[in-house]
């Protein structure tokens, strides 16, 4: 499920590092999308991939969609 969660700068540092140290140690690909996740796609992204998935499987996605809501407004998920 898709989320909408604001990430700081500090928190954006500390997914790189986990996802440096999952990489040094050979993690999973799924451990590497569960860290990739927490980051905020850009909203330019999730728009394109609003047009090409649909908005259904861009709800049902692991994607943080909190930049896309910022730029174009809590609308941009109900349409």
């Amino acid at each position: 499920m898709a989320i909408c969660e604001y990430v700081s700068p500090e928190e954006l540092q500390q997914i790189t590092e986990r996802e440096t140290e999952a990489l040094y140690r050979g993690a999973s690909d799924e451990e590497l999308d569960r860290i990739r996740a927490r980051r905020p796609i850009p909203a330019c992204l999730v728009k394109s991939l609003k047009e090409t998935m649909g908005l259904e499987a861009l709800l049902d996605s692991d994607l943080n969609l909190y930049d896309a809501v910022q730029e174009y407004g809590e609308d941009f998920l109900k349409q």
